[in-house]
This record gives structure tokens, C-alpha cells and sequence, in this order.
């Protein structure tokens, strides 16, 4: 849309608002409240008429127009006659980027996008930022001199309002978290005198009055009301300038940007960016600049297309009115993430309107059949619907007929509580996100209260924890909403209104916490599913009603909790999972005790009991095998719905095309999460690496799902006649003494296939069996038992070394921890095993150093014989087939 047509559309919606148009209510002596401006003010659109979507689109088209217009002609001024912009802040900076589009406005963004600097107008007030330490380089002589006629009007309009004026002759300033010396030198510099007033901007603004300037940095403490006071300084006409010297995040920072309408960039800040990420090349002209600075134009072009039926646009070639909703979408996401309350936001119109716009588009929406080409029209209204949402207000619109795999429409009919019901949530780490056990239900209110924050610094809510949701502009037929999970939204001390339309689990995020403590809340509106919680004991109708929730499946999700690890599926994947299978017995004896309980035992953390050999064991060498340093990990997340990479695919949370089950996809994506260096047996940067270690996890769970269950999967991952027939290829090359270990190094380690090399962790677990347990033939228990120590054993040597228990491990003659995963396995299968297993490691290619065969040495230990325990092929998970062959001097013939 031409800047003439724009002006035309503005003066068209001023006669309409003029003339009581779109609903305005009627003249003469009794008029009417405006429907649309009490919903701009309440955030509720329910007493909006679906005809209204006209009158707010037309509002915002006229807003959006004013704004950029006024936007342009600031970053005009601003670039003057096009000084050289020619800019390098390195990688030690972060993005600066507007989040109120109605107030800030990029001022330099970098070849790639990125933003450098933004500035921004509230109130009388006017701000400007940088994402590097900028101002100190003006005042200098040595960085970027290039940019100081640029830098020198940016400040000047910050001060005066007008970038061609002088400074005044003596400029008042306070700082907070930033250098007064910077500012001094440059002030100076400028040709003005600096004066520094004693002020303590950051928390107190009695002592502003007679400033000029207020200079925050990185170094500013966060604080509650920090926000609100930057703003209110700039609502007050103060000059405010923010300036962050590295990299590294700031809680301060992200406050005094939120008061100016600006947001900064994640961790880690542009560390990794490249060039074109952190720098202006020369030769960009200021009308280039100027194009990309101004944000709101391309939005005014988008909202002329949503008004339109059949607009004339190519959406798979033109991706300017797609790029202009998500421009919005990541702005109300920057609201969210500061706690902002658009409804409660001055200077928040332009957003309000558009949100209230999609709110009366959302429910004649329909997910499945939309295509980009024959249908332009409500192909984009519906990415805008999906994509301007507001969920930290008490009410919103939804889909009527659902929201595709996403969530069924027979959910909006769930019943919600109507009254407070207080919930415990058990945080299992310091952050993280972790499930409620209750639903937000599509287009339902929820009510959040904290009654016991357990000393946690931040908590929020939000709907799932999932990484990858598709893409309804690649995905055909736009199949679910663009972004159905929530935005997290911050909980503090008042009620917290949260809506969805879209619905889902309702998580908890949190940070600042200690581990173990419980999260008190009370929450109003929500719904019960098939949410099950093994973090704690269920009663028999919590079970029985979520398995009911799950046979029903009018909820789109179901989810589990368990120590360690959380999952959320959608419920047709839990559902096709189950099978003919009871719900309880596929959640709880297979999910849990199949899935989880068995990478818990094998990683010996303490949340599964010790088999008495294994206490025995550990007590008998004054092990800690039950303390802290045991506690499972970090919880791991797992999504069934959209995988992000591949069917399955690891990560936190971790995600697959598929319902959660105990074959050997989501063992193996668990055991990437939680695999030990003591797996990792890499020689010379080659062997039993990534796709091989957490393999040998996952071949637990087969090994013990068939001793419990009786069902026999991948019985060659664990491929014992593949590693004995490398062995006796070694024996024949001929060879001897560290050559032959050097072949045989070659063969496993480094040419060889996985399941050979992870066949030798349990060939060692059977020794252990042999010589520590004294039994004829390994058994499921006794060979996992070897991984439990081993596990327990490896955290102890990372955690609780010292020389004077070191011999505990076998690690006498080490005066730190720091050994090689080999040596590792050497010391410590040989201390489990009660054997020295030098001539078992040598057999199977490994090295090991004079410091590791010495300590081992001085534990007096017996030198294990070289025995192999032979299992047919592909029966590694029935250890009762298998017999013991001896490979000492000799080589007989595999006897399977």
C-alpha cells in the first residue's frame, strides 16, 4: 500500500469514527458507550459483535499509519544528510530491538537484521539504546570513530529532541549500572560540561527533576518497580539512554529496555553471531536504513490485505505480510515475557486493536483444509488470529471447531472448577517448567494464585513445554494454530488471569528455586484430564479418574509426571500406544517402570531402592550410594506429537512423531539425556561416541523388559558374537604385544560396528556376575547391579574424589580426578568386579596408562582370566541361553 492510499484509508476510518460508524452507538442527548473502547480497556471481547472486526481493523490500519509515519520522519532526522553508519560492535554486544512498535523504532539494525540500537518516544520523554558499550567508544579515540556523527545526533535528539541541536552547556546526568566517567568523557568530548548529580535513578525518583540525562547499564540491579519507573521517568519527559557492554544477559537491563518499549536479545547475546549479525557494512545509504528501521509500514500493507476476501498476494513468494503478523506475534511475546498487560499498557493501542481483532475473527476458524493459494484471504486472517494473542487476561475467543491434532472442539465443553482448589507442585530442580496437573480449557478463563512461592525467585504459567509446533506456511492444509502453546506468563503476588484459545496442560515455570521444594497454588477455572502424577502417591480415584479422562479422550493431551522425566502426548499418540492394553498398566508399569525406572537403575540414581547387593557393595567399600550427589537429573521432557528433527529426537524437551512407549526409540532418545562419561569410550577420539553410549542404556531397558515382561526386542544391540569374532580376527592377524592391541583397537574402537563396542560394557557386567557374585550364569539384576555401580561409582570419582579415599575407587596413585573415560572403566570395573582387568581391557583394543595399571595394582586384586559369556545370536537379552567360554590361550569356535 503506497504512503497515498494509506492517507486515504485514514481519512476514510477518521469519517467513520466521526460519524458514529462500526457500532459506535447513536447521537442526540443519550449516547452510548463505545463497545470497542471498553473492550480496548478491559481486554474482554465478549460484547463485541463479529462485525466489529471491521471497525478495530480500520482503527488499527489509521493507528499503525500515524505511527509510521511519524517513526519515518524521526529516523529521517535522525540519519540527516546520511552520515557514514558504517558500525562493528563485535560479538561481546547483544540485540536491542523494539517490542512496543507504537513507541520504540530501530534505529540501526545490522546487514542481517539484527538490532544494534533502538530508539523510542514515550510520553514527553525520549530513549535510546544500544546493545554495546557504544557511548564509552565515542568518548575515546580507538573504536568505531567512524560512527561518532551518527552517535553524536542519536544523543543530541535523546537530550533536546532535536538531532541537529547543541547540548546544553552544562549537562546534568545521573548513571545506574553504567560508568560515569563514559559519560563524562564523551559529554565533554560533544563540547558541553558534564555535571554528575548524585542520584540513585534506579530506585528513587525524587532526585530526577534537574536532570538532563539518566544513563542506565547492564550493572543495574533488577527490581520490581523498575519497569514502571523508567517509564514514568520517560512519560515525565526525562532523556534516557541504556548502554549494555557485553554479551552477557542482564535482569536490570531487560527491565529499563521494557520501560522504554525495547527488548534484548537471548542468551547469549550475539556470541555466536556472525559478521553480518553484529555490523553495518559501508556504503548502506540512510534511506536504506531508514527502510528498515521503519517497522509499522509493512504492517499497514498486511491490514489493508486481512480486510480484503480474495487480496491479490502470493503468500508462498510474497512473505512480507506473513513476516509483518509474526513482527507483532514476537512483540506480544516480548509483553508476555516482561509481564506486561497490553490491556493496562499505556501506549499499547495499536496492539489491543489487533488483538481484539483476532479474537472476533478466531471463532468461525477451520484447521485442516486452509490452502495458501486458493485461499490468500483466510489463509492470512487466520495466521493473524493465531498469532496475535494476548493470554494474561481473563477471557478469549476460540475456534468452535477445534484446533486440530492440537486440541479436539469437545474439549471447550470440559467442565472447569468454579471454585479455588489449592495445588502442590514439587519443583525437582532449580528452574525449569514442570506440569500443574490441570487444563486450561480452549477459550476459558483460568485464576492463578501463589500461596507458598518456596523462597523460588520468578514463577510463570503457560500451556506445554514443547520446542517445534509445525508451520502452517509449509504445512499442508494448515493443520492445528500456528503457536497453540501459551507464551509463559509471569506469576506475582496479585490473582494472575490466564486465557487461552487454544488450550493445553498447564505447566509451572520456574527459577531461583532449591531443589526439592513445593510450589503452593490456588487455581480457579481449570479442568481435570489424564494427567498422571508418580512424583507423589495418587489415590485410587485420582488413577481412576484419569484413566477415564484418557478412555474419554476429550482432551487433546495427556501427561505424566515422574521423578526425573516428565511427558505430554496428544492423546491420539497415548491412545494408539495403549492399544488393547489397560490404561494404568501402560502408564504405570510400562512408562514408568519400564521406561524411566530402568535408565534411573542402570544410571544408579537414588530415586529407585538398591538391590541388597549393590548396598552391600557399596558399603563394603564405603561408597555414598545414597546420598544427594545421586539425585536424578535435570527433568527430562518428552513431547509426542511433532518431532523437530528426524521421527524422534533428542534434545530437552525431546519430541517424536509418535505416543510414548517402551521400544527402543524414546529408551534411546532418554539415554542421549542422561548418558555417563563412563559409556563414552572414545580411544583417539574414536569409538563407542554419540549413538553408541546412550545406546548402551537403552539396551537395558531391552535387556530388563524381557526378564520382566517376556517381550524380546533388539536382542542384537548388544551384539556379543560380532565382538567375539572380532576378537578372534585379532588373535589371527598374528600379532603381539601392543601391536596386536593397536589392531584390535582398530578393528572395535575405530572401524568397528556399535553393537560390538557396546556389547563390552555388559561383557565386563557378566565378570562381575562371575567373580563378585559367584554365579553360574549373569541374570538380568545381577549384570544391571554392575551398571548401578558403575554409574554410582563414576558421579562419586566427579564429585567426592579426594587422595585420601581415591584407593576407594581404585584410583590410589591420582592425586586429582581428572583420568580418561578408559582408565575410568578400567579402575572402576576392576574395584566392582574384584579383579584386575588389565588383560580384559587389552583383549578388547583399550590402552591404559601406567598411573591407572598401578593403582589397580596396588589394590592387590587377582588377575581376572580372559572369559567371554557367549549368547546366541540376537538373544542378548536372554542371559539364560548363554554359556562362558574361556579365551585364556586360546580361541575356540563360537559355540552358537
Amino acid at each position: 500500500m503506497s504512503m497515498r492510499h494509506r492517507l486515504a484509508a485514514l481519512t476514510s476510518v477518521v469519517l467513520l469514527v466521526s460519524c458514529g460508524g462500526g457500532g459506535s452507538g447513536g447521537g442526540g442527548s443519550g449516547s452510548t458507550v463505545d463497545p470497542v473502547d471498553t473492550a480496548l480497556t478491559t481486554g474482554d471481547p465478549s460484547p463485541l459483535a463479529p462485525a466489529q472486526s471491521a471497525t478495530l481493523l480500520q482503527r488499527a490500519t489509521a493507528l499503525a499509519t500515524t505511527i509510521d509515519t511519524r517513526q519515518r520522519a524521526l529516523l529521517t532526522s535522525l540519519y540527516g544528510n546520511g552520515v557514514d553508519q558504517s558500525l562493528d560492535v563485535t560479538t561481546n554486544s547483544i540485540s536491542i530491538d523494539p517490542m512496543n512498535a507504537a513507541q520504540a523504532t530501530a534505529f540501526i539494525r545490522a546487514d542481517n537484521g539484527a538490532g544494534i540500537a533502538a530508539v523510542s518516544e514515550r510520553g514527553r520523554g525520549r530513549a535510546l539504546a544500544y546493545g554495546a558499550n557504544v557511548l564509552d567508544w565515542m568518548g575515546g579515540t580507538t573504536r568505531q570513530p567512524q560512527h561518532a556523527a551518527m552517535f553524536k545526533r542519536a544523543f543530541a535528539w535523546t537530550v533536546t529532541g532535536d538531532a541537529n541541536a547543541a547540548l546544553p552547556a552544562t549537562l546534568r546526568f545521573a548513571v545506574a549500572g553504567y560508568s560515569a566517567a563514559s559519560v563524562k568523557a564523551f559529554v565533554t568530548k560533544a563540547g558541553a560540561t558534564p555535571q554528575e548529580v548524585t542520584c540513585t535513578i534506579a530506585t528513587d525518583n525524587t532526585c530526577t527533576k534537574d536532570l538532563d540525562l539518566l544513563v542506565f547499564g547492564s550493572g543495574v540491579a533488577a527490581d520490581e518497580g523498575l519497569k514502571a519507573r523508567v517509564a514514568a521517568y520517560l512519560d515525565a519527559g526525562k532523556a534516557v539512554i541504556y548502554v549494555h557492554p557485553s554479551w552477557v544477559n542482564s535482569d536490570g537491563g531487560r527491565q529499563v529496555l521494557a520501560g522504554m518499549g525495547m527488548r534484548m536479545g537471548g542468551y547469549p547475546g550475539n556470541y555466536f553471531a556472525p559478521a553480518a549479525g553484529v555490523s553495518v557494512a559501508a556504503g548502506r545509504t540512510a534511506a536504506q536504513s531508514i527502510a528498515r528501521g521503519a517497522l509499522l509500514g509493512p504492517l499497514v500493507d498486511t491490514l489493508g490485505l486481512l480486510g480484503r476476501d480474495t487480496p491479490a498476494v502470493d503468500l508462498a513468494t510474497n512473505t512480507a505480510p506473513t513476516d509483518a503478523v509474526t513482527a507483532v506475534h514476537n512483540d506480544l511475546a516480548a509483553f508476555h515475557a516482561n509481564g506486561t498487560n497490553l490491556f493496562q499498557e499505556p501506549g499499547a493501542e495499536l496492539y489491543r486493536l489487533l488483538v481484539l481483532w483476532a479474537d472476533l475473527v478466531r471463532p468461525g476458524l477451520t484447521y485442516g483444509k486452509l490452502d495458501m493459494a486458493a485461499a490468500p484471504g483466510p489463509f492470512l486472517r487466520t495466521y493473524a488470529s493465531d498469532s496475535w494473542v494476548s493470554f494474561n487476561r481473563a477471557t478469549t475467543t476460540t475456534a468452535t471447531a477445534g484446533q486440530g491434532d492440537f486440541m479436539p472442539a469437545a474439549a471447550q465443553q470440559l467442565p472447569v472448577s468454579a471454585g479455588w482448589e489449592e495445588i502442590d507442585v514439587t519443583l525437582a530442580q532449580a528452574s525449569g517448567v514442570t506440569l500443574i496437573g490441570r487444563a486450561a480449557v480452549p477459550g476459558k478463563g483460568v485464576q492463578v494464585q501463589v500461596v507458598d512461592a518456596a523462597g523460588a525467585t520468578s514463577l510463570g504459567v503457560q500451556t506445554g513445554h514443547i520446542r517445534t509446533w509445525g508451520n502452517p506456511l509449509t504445512d499442508a492444509g494448515y493443520p492445528r494454530p500456528r503457536r497453540p502453546q501459551s507464551f509463559n506468563v509471569p506469576l506475582t503476588a496479585a490473582t494472575t488471569d490466564f486465557a487461552s484459545p487454544f488450550g493445553g496442560p498447564l505447566m509451572l515455570s520456574y527459577g531461583g528455586a532449591t531443589a526439592g521444594t513445593t510450589v503452593k497454588l490456588r487455581v480457579r477455572g481449570a479442568a481435570k484430564y489424564a494427567h498422571f502424577d508418580f512424583t507423589r502417591t495418587m489415590s485410587a480415584t485420582e488413577l481412576a479418574d484419569a484413566v477415564a479422562a484418557l478412555k474419554r479422550g476429550d482432551f487433546g493431551w495427556q501427561t505424566n509426571k515422574l521423578v526425573g522425566g516428565e511427558i505430554q502426548q496428544i492423546t491420539k499418540y497415548a491412545q494408539a500406544a495403549i492399544g488393547t492394553l489397560d490404561p494404568k498398566v501402560y502408564v504405570v508399569d510400562r512408562l514408568k517402570g519400564i521406561l524411566f525406572d530402568t535408565n534411573h537403575i542402570a544410571n544408579g540414581y537414588r530415586n529407585m531402592p538398591m538391590t541388597t547387593a549393590v548396598s552391600s557393595l557399596c558399603t563394603t567399600f564405603g561408597w555414598d550410594c545414597d546420598g544427594t550427589v545421586h539425585n536424578a537429573p535435570g527433568v527430562q521432557h518428552f513431547v509426542g506429537w511433532i518431532a523437530a528433527c528426524g521421527f524422534l529426537c533428542s534434545g530437552n524437551p525431546s519430541d517424536g512423531y509418535a505416543g510414548l512407549d517402551i521400544g527402543w526409540g524414546w529408551a534411546h532418545e532418554l539415554g542421549h539425556n542422561t548418558v555417563q562419561r563412563v559409556m563414552h569410550i572414545v580411544p583417539d577420539g574414536k569409538g563407542c561416541d554419540v549413538e553408541c553410549d546412550n545406546n548402551i542404556l537403552a539396551g537395558t531397558q531391552m535387556l530388563r523388559k524381557y526378564a520382566l515382561l517376556g517381550e524380546d526386542t533388539n536382542g542384537s544391540n548388544f551384539n556379543h558374537p560380532l565382538l567375539y569374532a572380532t576378537v578372534a580376527a585379532n588373535r589371527g592377524a598374528g600379532l603381539a604385544g601392543e601391536a596386536q592391541r593397536a589392531d584390535m583397537q582398530q578393528r572395535l574402537w575405530t572401524d568397528g560396528s556399535d553393537n560390538a563396542k557396546q556389547a563390552v560394557h555388559y561383557q565386563l557386567a557378566f565378570l562381575y556376575t562371575k567373580y563378585r557374585r559367584g554365579l553360574a550364569q549373569p541374570t538380568m539384576e545381577s549384570a544391571i547391579d554392575f551398571m548401578t555401580l558403575l554409574t554410582k561409582a563414576d558421579r562419586l570419582v566427579a564429585k567426592q574424589f579426594d587422595t585420601a579415599t581415591a584407593s576407594r575407587y581404585g584410583m590410589g596413585r591420582y592425586t586429582t580426578n581428572t583420568i580418561t573415560n578408559p582408565d575410568l572403566l578400567y579402575v572402576l570395573s576392576s574395584k566392582i568386579t574384584g579383579r584386575d582387568l588389565r588383560d580384559v581391557f587389552t583383549m578388547y583394543g583399550l590402552a591404559l596408562s601406567a598411573t591407572a595399571l598401578g593403582s589397580v595394582a596396588d589394590l592387590g586384586l587377582p588377575l581376572a582370566p580372559l572369559d567371554f559369556y557367549a549368547l546366541p545370536p540376537a538373544k542378548s537379552n536372554q542371559l539364560a541361553t548363554g554359556r562362558w567360554v574361556s579365551l585364556q590361550g586360546q580361541t575356540p569356535a563360537y559355540p552358537f
